[in-house]
């Protein structure tokens, strides 16, 4: 499976930044992983495309990706 569609299993939390004035996205299954947007549908696309380099180099040296939340029991 390729990384974007492995990234597309992940969920992302949107919150509003006073002090950065715009959105913020994070994906709590991966911790530090964040990124900036000026709307909340901006800040999702840059996290996804976060997300997906990082789970291609995590794949290129062999790291287990953590388990989807939505996929947790």
């Amino acid at each position: 499976m390729d990384a974007m569609k492995k990234a597309q299993k992940y969920s992302f939390r949107v919150q509003y930044s006073e002090e950065d004035g715009g959105y913020i996205a994070l994906s709590p299954e991966f911790p530090g992983l964040s990124a900036f947007g000026e709307t909340p549908e901006e800040a999702i696309r840059e996290s996804a495309t976060a997300l997906e380099l990082l789970i291609e180099a995590d794949s290129e040296q062999k790291k287990a990706l953590p388990e989807p939340i939505l996929f947790q029991r």
